[in-house]
């Protein structure tokens, strides 16, 4: 009877631990081959309401818009996840975007990435940042962005 019970609470612990964590899947890929063109021949207004339409579209939140100085600050958008026996890693990204006019008439649009990592265990979380030896990540990242604005914007 024993051994059944502490069978019956170990299964449950373990639901109750799977059962708070999620795995939202992959990071988005870019198509193969795909470069960012960064400048584009198109209006201001034009790109920034393509940005905005690609951000919707996506599900992307936003947390800061300015027009005037042509920056937009995504919110976090939870990444895959693993869950291990007594923790979970779980990742994060946003984006920073900036427009800017140039000499010729075309804009210019700046897209950077920023992932954070996190390990969910018995003494608590913390978020930090995993960008700079994620580099291949988060160009895909920014360059799947690219991408998914330049269809928007034709």
């Amino acid at each position: 009877m024993k051994k059944t019970t502490q069978f019956v609470l170990l299964c449950i612990s373990a639901v109750a631990l799977t059962g708070c964590f999620t795995d939202n899947g992959s990071f988005p890929k870019p198509s193969a081959n795909f470069t960012p063109k960064q400048t584009y021949a198109v209006g201001y207004d034009k790109l920034w309401n393509g940005i905005l339409d690609t951000l919707d579209k996506n599900r992307i939140t936003t947390v800061g818009l300015d027009k005037a100085s042509g920056v937009i600050q995504t919110d976090y958008i939870a990444g895959p996840g693993q869950f291990m026996i007594v923790a979970a890693q779980s990742t994060r990204y946003k984006y920073s975007i900036t427009l800017r006019n140039e000499a010729d008439g075309s804009v210019r649009m700046n897209v950077v990435c920023k992932v954070e990592s996190s390990m969910s265990g018995s003494a608590g979380s913390q978020w930090r940042d995993v960008t700079p030896s994620n580099a291949a990540l988060t160009t895909k990242l920014e360059t799947w962005l690219y991408e998914q604005i330049e269809q928007d914007i034709k």
